[in-house]
C-alpha cells in the first residue's frame, strides 16, 4: 500500500486535494520534492559519507542541482503558505519531511540563509499540531556536510607462524534418515524470457542510441536490425493533459513512471516527452517492448493506466516518422514543440 493510497483513506483529511485539479498539483509537488529536492541531497550525502567513492566534481554538481531546485521553490513560496490551496496536503508533508532531513544532515546555516521563504515554510508545516511531535526534537545542522577522507589503515604486524594442527577426524557419515537442508526457492522466471530467441539485440540498440548520432547512425541501425516478430512499438499518450501545469512537473511524472518501470528495463526502451509550455502542455512518446503484447512489459508500472497505448507500424510512413522524430527529440504534437523529456534505457 503506497503512502498516496493511505493518505486517501480518510475522506475528511483532504490530504490529496479537494478536486481533480488540486490532486494533480499535489502529485506534481510530491514528485518535485522527491526527485528535485531529495535526490541531489542524497547524492551529496552518499558521496560525503564515502558510501560511493568520493568525487569532488560530482559533489559540486549535486550542490548546484540542489541550489537550482531551492531557488525555484523559494520563488514559489514567496507568494503562498502551502503548496496546494490553503491547508496542509500530502505534498506539504512530503516536502517538509525532505527539507527536515536536508536541514538536519546536509545543509547548514549558510545554505539555509539564502532561502528564508523555504525555511519559513518548513517551520510552518513542521509546527502544525498534528505533526509537531515528529519534528519538535529535531536539531538542524550548523555547517554543510563535508567529505572527510577515511584514515589509512595501518598494516597489520606479521603474525607468528601457526602451530601445526592435529588432523581432525573425518565427519561421521550422514544418516540416511536425516532430512536434507531446504533449498532456496528458485527466482520466478519472467514469461518474456520464454519467448522465441530474437535476432534484435535490445542492449546493443541502447548502446548504439547512446553513442551514435540519432538520425545519421542510430536509427538506420535500428531499422536494419529490428525484429518485427519478437518486438512491438507503441505510442503512449497521457490521458490527463488538461491537469498538467509546469513543464518540469510534467517531466517529473515521466520520471516517476520510468522509475516504476525498472522491473521491465531489460525488456523495453523508449522516450516520453513534454510538448508545449507551462500550463499548456501534453505528454506523449514511444516505447519498444519485448513480445507482441506491450501491456505485459509496461504493466509493472501501476500508472501505465494513465496512458493510452496505441500500436505503431513503422512500415507506415507516418508511424515511422513519428518514431524517428520522438527518438531524436524533434517531434511536434498538436502544434506544440518538444520542451523536455526522459529516456528509458
Amino acid at each position: 500500500m503506497t503512502i498516496i493510497t493511505v493518505a486517501g483513506i480518510s475522506d475528511n483529511a483532504k490530504l490529496l486535494g479537494t478536486d481533480s485539479k488540486s490532486a494533480a498539483v499535489v502529485e506534481q509537488w510530491i514528485s518535485f520534492a522527491d526527485e528535485e529536492i531529495l535526490v541531489p541531497a542524497l547524492r551529496i550525502l552518499i558521496l560525503c559519507l564515502n558510501i560511493q567513492p568520493y568525487n569532488k566534481a560530482a559533489e559540486q554538481s549535486s550542490w548546484e542541482a540542489l541550489d537550482r531546485s531551492f531557488t525555484f521553490l523559494e520563488a514559489e513560496l514567496k507568494k503562498k503558505t502551502f503548496l496546494s490551496g490553503h491547508r496542509v496536503t500530502l505534498a506539504d508533508l512530503t516536502l517538509a519531511s525532505n527539507l527536515g532531513f536536508i536541514f538536519a544532515r546536509i545543509a547548514g546555516v549558510n545554505f539555509r540563509s539564502k532561502y528564508p521563504n523555504t525555511v519559513r515554510y518548513f517551520n510552518t508545516v513542521s509546527n502544525q499540531p498534528k505533526v509537531l511531535s515528529i519534528w519538535k526534537d529535531q536539531t538542524l545542522t550548523e555547517d554543510n556536510i563535508k567529505f572527510v577522507p577515511p584514515k589509512k589503515e595501518e598494516k597489520p604486524k606479521a603474525a607468528a607462524a601457526p602451530k601445526a594442527e592435529k588432523p581432525k577426524a573425518a565427519p561421521a557419515p550422514k544418516d540416511d534418515d536425516e532430512d536434507d537442508e531446504p533449498k532456496a526457492a528458485p527466482k520466478p522466471k519472467n514469461p518474456l524470457d520464454d519467448l522465441p530467441k530474437s535476432s534484435f539485440n535490445l542492449d546493443e540498440w541502447k548502446r548504439t542510441y547512446s553513442n551514435e548520432d540519432t538520425r545519421e547512425k542510430a536509427l538506420p541501425w535500428f531499422f536494419e536490425h529490428f525484429d518485427h516478430d519478437g518486438y512491438s512499438i507503441v505510442k503512449l499518450d497521457y490521458k490527463y493533459n488538461d491537469e498538467l501545469q509546469a513543464v518540469f512537473q510534467s517531466n517529473n511524472l515521466i520520471g516517476g513512471f520510468f522509475a516504476r518501470l525498472e522491473a521491465s528495463r531489460k525488456y523495453t526502451m523508449g522516450t516520453l516527452g513534454v510538448f508545449g509550455e507551462n500550463n499548456n502542455n501534453l505528454i506523449s512518446g514511444v516505447m519498444i517492448c519485448r513480445g507482441k503484447d506491450p501491456k505485459t512489459v509496461l504493466e509493472v508500472a501501476p500508472d501505465v493506466d494513465s496512458y493510452a497505448i496505441t500500436p505503431l507500424d513503422i512500415s507506415k510512413p507516418e508511424d515511422k516518422k513519428f518514431f524517428e522524430d520522438m527518438m531524436a527529440w524533434e517531434a511536434t504534437i498538436d502544434g506544440k514543440a518538444f520542451a523536455d523529456g526522459k529516456i528509458m534505457k
